[in-house]
């Protein structure tokens, strides 16, 4: 899982479904949200005007308070970042590799199967093969 340090703390990034819905009523439809975090007009790609504007601060910090908070929960931490909490762990300098990160996290998330949790129940390689095989041929 990717990390970024807030202040100290290492805190794990996780992009799922649930994020994505998330990014989706909390910032703007998935294309347009990437936009705004990166800083650019969402109307003009090439324009990046926005960056480092209001709009574009909150909307990196909703994106990085969703990962973060999604993260911090799978690895059965309290989920307690905020908007004010993210902004004021982060120096200016340190938003462009934050954000670098959170897209890292959000590319890990679209191309990777989530890993089930460890039930310690014996696991039969042989047989996990043998069905991974049958699903590609299926």
């Amino acid at each position: 899982m990717v990390t970024i340090n807030l202040k100290g703390r290492d805190i794990p990034l996780l992009y799922t479904t649930w994020e994505m819905k998330e990014i989706q009523e909390d910032i703007a439809p998935i294309s347009r949200a990437i936009s705004l975090v990166l800083g650019r007009n969402p109307d003009d790609k090439k324009d990046m005007s926005m960056y480092g504007g209001a709009d574009h601060l909150m909307a990196a910090a909703k994106l990085i308070r969703i990962l973060g908070n999604a993260g911090l929960e799978e690895s059965g931490e309290t989920p307690d970042l905020t908007n004010k909490k993210v902004l004021r762990a982060l120096r200016p300098a340190d938003l462009a590799n934050v954000v670098s990160t959170c897209m890292d996290a959000m590319n890990e998330g679209m191309r990777s199967e989530i890993p089930e949790k460890d039930n310690d129940e014996p696991v039969d390689v042989t047989l996990e093969e043998m069905n991974k095989k049958k699903a590609k041929e299926d």
